[in-house]
């Protein structure tokens, strides 16, 4: 229980302090190791003094000796003096040894023998140190006995020495007893190399078991650091890793999806603390993604409901536009076809009056259809060679009435670097001029309204054009200059009161720009009038492309269609005698069918060169009818088919092409543009396979 407990609190020991614990240990050890060395070599060093003044003192007293010898011979008082000397030595010695065998020993005393004994003074205090800690250890004490056992014999010779230099010094010299003298001189000559012999054998084996024990207590320290450092540092890596590692296990499951992953927590450290962290992020991811579940459940919810709420606009949209373009075909069509045949003034306005009321209730209608496809960015734009100045002057036509009535002047130029023709969407380029000179002139009360083109920036396959729209109206104020593109924004609040529009167009005109990568800019004073302008890129057209570039010049033909069988399908009553009507006009030979049933019926049994397909349709609409033409096995497969249908919708024109059709007219239809798409699908495909004819 005790040991558990003490586990969990070492556990719970952040690794920052475990590791300054482990640090502290193993410089408490370094340090006792160092501590170890150190008192291991002075220990040594003091063995060496000793050995080093066993030979000092052995050397002395062979010396003194030698001296005494030759003095009982010689009887030189130099001899004598030397004796003595070399005697000072051991006698020194023994004067450390006697003071340090007392219980309080005087160490003045002992450094002052060892200093007579010759020894050097730095080595003393280490002699000292090892004689009071190792004087006991078998192998020290028993040298210290054997130079004990010397003393008395140095003594003896002491004595010995005196007496002979009282004999040579008599009157009466007594050789006699000198040469006893010198007999004695040899005999304890003798004793102190036998005690010599022993202390210096017997100090050596002290100075190799201090040699073992100092290698040995240096060795036990060595492997104790680094054990002790090998196992704390296991033991703190085990304790990391193993938190470490069901945390990464961890990490693993939740990024495969198991959010319900929760790891052990092993400790309250560092890493304990991440584990709980870890545990309450997946706790909090878990709820967050089973609240993004519900969200996301609601979102397809909701997501389906906008996309029934998007299909029933836009059947909405479908019906309305077929709804409404079908008497307005028939209204525009007999409006027209009317008017080449007025003579009279006044009915001539009216009738132009009835078309340009027509017109305008179109250009709202197209305007609703635009704003429903630019809101989505799906709107389609048709590349095709055109010529920017049929464009421009379209345009000025279309208000010409309108300036004409305010008296304001309506010009344009165009820059001389600007093609005659280039490769564009010319049908939305007209509804962007339309609109911008219509707001011109809304919005002029006098002056004039000045158009102007120029190519800005050129490549060898493209080019920007400029187009600028300058009048000398109203103005707008700088605050409404950016405001003014947003829908449903006019210049002042009493604009549309006075002026009129829902505000749709200039919003539309922008993103109309935006889609084919140009730009719109305003430049406005209130009072003097308003300039906006536009970049937008085109292709160049080729020179293969101009060689092949249709001549229009059939319209000038009373009757282009003469020759030309059409078979028109089409279940309103009013649109066939107008397409009836604008087709006989110009020479056609045309037959109706109702639906696409009786179409194909009618295709069967009778040649035509070519079909004017209505969509929407009882029995077989012309989707269906298309399909079938386009399946059938002989030549008549390959027939021109044209949609005329009161569908613009995004998407209806690659929707018609993609079965099978070969072009596309909306209604209201204009009868020059139906007239020019008949002869490019008949006349230009009979020209195509006469030229191939000719060629085999």
């Amino acid at each position: 229980m005790l040991i558990s407990s003490l586990r969990k609190k070492l556990n719970d020991i952040s690794i920052s302090r475990k590791l300054y614990f482990t640090i502290g240990i193993i410089t408490f050890l370094v340090m006792v190791e160092l501590c170890t060395l150190w008192f291991s070599i002075t220990t040594l060093s003091a063995v060496r003094s000793y050995v080093g003044g066993e030979g000092l003192w052995s050397k002395s007293q062979k010396n003194a000796i030698l001296n005494l010898r030759e003095y009982g011979y010689t009887y030189d008082e130099k001899n004598y003096q030397a004796f003595k000397e070399f005697l000072k030595v051991p006698f020194g010695d023994k004067i450390a040894r006697m003071e340090m065998g007392k219980v309080n020993p005087d160490l003045d005393v002992v450094r002052a023998g060892f200093l007579q004994g010759r020894n050097h003074p730095e080595d003393i205090d280490n002699m000292i140190g090892l004689t009071r800690r190792f004087s006991k250890v078998y192998y020290l004490n028993k040298a210290f006995v054997a130079w004990q056992k010397a003393e008395p014999v140095l003594d003896e010779l002491l004595t010995i020495g005196e007496q002979l230099h009282l004999l040579i010094t008599a009157q009466n010299i007594d050789k006699k007893k000198i040469e006893f003298l010198l007999s004695e001189i040899e005999r304890l000559n003798t004793e102190l190399t036998t005690l010599e012999d022993g202390f210096s054998y017997t100090l050596g084996e002290g100075a190799r078991w201090l040699e073992n024990m100092v290698l040995r207590l240096v060795l036990a320290l060595s492997i104790t650091i680094g054990t002790t450092s090998i196992v704390i540092a296991i033991s703190i890596n085990k304790s990391i890793k193993k938190g470490l590692d069901v945390i990464v296990e961890g990490a693993e499951l939740v990024k495969k999806g198991q959010l319900e992953t929760r790891v052990r927590v092993f400790a309250n450290d560092e890493i304990g603390r991440v584990a709980i962290a870890f545990n309450e992020m997946t706790e909090t991811l878990e709820c967050k993604v089973a609240e993004s579940k519900v969200t996301e459940a609601k979102l397809v919810t909701e997501r389906q409901r906008a996309q029934s709420s998007e299909k029933a606009k836009h059947n909405f949209l479908v019906n309305m536009s077929h709804e409404i373009r079908t008497p307005m075909n028939g209204i525009q069509g007999f409006a027209n076809y009317i008017k080449d045949s007025l003579v009279d003034k006044e009915h001539l306005e009216a009738i132009e009056m009835i078309i340009k009321s027509a017109d305008h209730l179109m250009r709202i209608l197209n305007d609703i259809l635009d704003f429903s496809g630019l809101g989505n960015g799906e709107i389609d734009f048709i590349k095709q060679p055109f010529k920017v100045r049929d464009v421009i002057k379209d345009a000025c036509l279309y208000v010409e009435s309108n300036a004409k009535f305010k008296k304001i002047g309506l010009s344009y130029s165009i820059g001389a670097k600007v093609p005659n023709t280039f490769i564009g969407d010319s049908i939305r380029l007209s509804q962007i001029f339309v609109n911008l000179v219509s707001n011109a002139i809304k919005f002029t009360e006098k002056g004039e309204v000045m158009i102007s083109v120029d190519a800005i920036e050129e490549t060898k396959d493209s080019l920007v054009v400029e187009f600028r729209i300058k009048d000398t109206g109203i103005g707008i104020p700088m605050e409404k200059q950016q405001k003014i593109f947003e829908l449903f924004e006019q210049a002042t609040s009493n604009a549309s009161r006075k002026f009129g529009g829902v505000g749709l167009g200039l919003s539309m005109v922008k993103r109309l720009i935006e889609l084919q990568n140009g730009k719109i800019f305003l430049e406005s004073t209130p009072g003097k009038g308003s300039e906006f302008y536009f970049r937008m890129p085109f292709v160049k057209i080729g020179d293969d492309e101009k060689q092949n570039e249709i001549k229009t010049g059939l319209d000038g033909e009373d009757e282009p269609g003469r020759g030309i069988k059409v078979l028109i399908v089409e279940d309103n009553p009013i649109n066939q005698l107008l397409v009836i009507k604008v087709l006989q006009k110009r020479g056609y030979q045309t037959t109706i069918a109702q639906n696409g049933k009786i179409a194909i019926d009618k295709y069967k049994n009778e040649d035509f060169d070519i079909v004017l397909m209505d969509l929407q349709m009882p029995e077989m609409d012309g989707y269906e009818a298309t399909k079938y033409i386009r399946r059938m096995d002989t030549e008549k497969a390959a027939i021109p088919i044209v949609a005329m249908t009161a569908h613009t919708i995004q998407g209806e024109l690659e929707k018609c092409l993609a079965i099978g059709m070969n072009d596309y007219v909306s209604k209201p239809f204009s009868p020059d543009e139906l007239n020019v798409k008949i002869q490019l699908l008949v006349v230009g495909n009979q020209q195509i396979t006469e030229k191939s004819e000719k060629l085999f």
